[in-house]
């Protein structure tokens, strides 16, 4: 019986010794698992205040865009000169209300996501031409380009303006659109060709006038001189050559009064290209 209690003693103790062990065993792999999960939930935690972080840093950052985006438009729509910007295509991406309105006599949103070709009614198929090739010679020469011609505004008049073109470019370099600006130099031009016009007449009207005082003695002197031939030849054949001498002289007489009277200046087409003055119309009265 001694030995029977000893091998239950025994047992007893084996199984209390393993049944710690496991306790023990299990009790550290739940504080295993407790601080794998701690670890977990903190790095959780990290990522939901950075993303929280980030959302509040994005939604400052869309709000600054937001804010920038609205400060160019109400910068564009301020500057007096219409404006517009295409993408490397050549579509309207933009533009301000002078151009939408005196241009082209549309709302941007008729404008947006066309080429100048798809509004031949607005833009005629010549100057849109002419404008392509223009924005092909800002591209080879990849930088600011400046050109002048004509455009047909909304009241369907044309004027001529002065583009101002600048090529836009992405992070690697590439062309991503161009930007334009336009000058209206209808007064311009105008006053310039008003002042050349008058600088011309004032160098024709001198000229005229010079021409006027020299000529007139010798043809005085000529028609002196045909009328003593006149009567020395009364009656004579000759005298048929005389009246038609006197008829020369008598346009002469013509052609030096109305260059008297030029005021303006006017020209005729002469010899192929050559341009001469108009003397009747340079005198007429209007």
């Amino acid at each position: 019986m001694g030995i029977v209690l000893w091998l239950l003693i025994l047992l007893l103790l084996s199984l209390g010794a393993w049944g710690f062990h496991q306790y023990r065993h299990q009790e550290l792999k739940m504080q295993t698992l407790k601080h794998s999960l701690l670890e977990i939930n903190q790095k959780t935690h990290a990522k939901e205040e950075a993303h929280t972080k980030n959302q509040a840093q994005w939604e400052q950052t869309e709000e600054k865009l937001r804010s920038f985006l609205l400060l160019m438009d109400t910068v564009m729509n301020t500057i007096p000169n219409p404006i517009y910007f295409k993408d490397a295509e050549g579509v309207y991406q933009g533009c301000n209300k002078v151009f939408a309105k005196k241009i082209l006599g549309l709302t941007r949103d008729r404008i947006i996501g066309k080429r100048p070709m798809e509004m031949p009614d607005q833009i005629p198929a010549d100057l849109a031409a002419a404008y392509q090739r223009e924005e092909y010679k800002m591209i080879d020469k990849a930088g600011f380009h400046a050109f002048e011609t004509q455009v047909q505004c909304a009241d369907g008049q044309r004027r001529d303006y002065l583009f101002s073109l600048a090529p836009v470019m992405d992070r690697q370099g590439k062309l991503s659109g161009s930007v334009a600006v336009l000058s209206d130099l209808t007064e311009k031009n105008h006053a310039a060709r008003h002042r050349l016009q008058k600088e011309k007449l004032e160098g024709i009207l001198e000229i005229a006038g010079a021409v006027c005082h020299e000529f007139n003695q010798p043809l005085q002197a000529i028609s002196g001189y045909t009328e003593l031939m006149a009567m020395k030849l009364d009656g004579h054949e000759a005298h048929s050559y005389i009246d038609k001498l006197t008829d020369q002289i008598d346009r002469m007489r013509d052609i030096t009064d109305k260059l008297q009277g030029v005021t303006r200046y006017e020209t005729k087409e002469y010899a192929g290209n050559t341009k001469i003055i108009d003397i009747k119309k340079a005198s007429e009265k209007q």
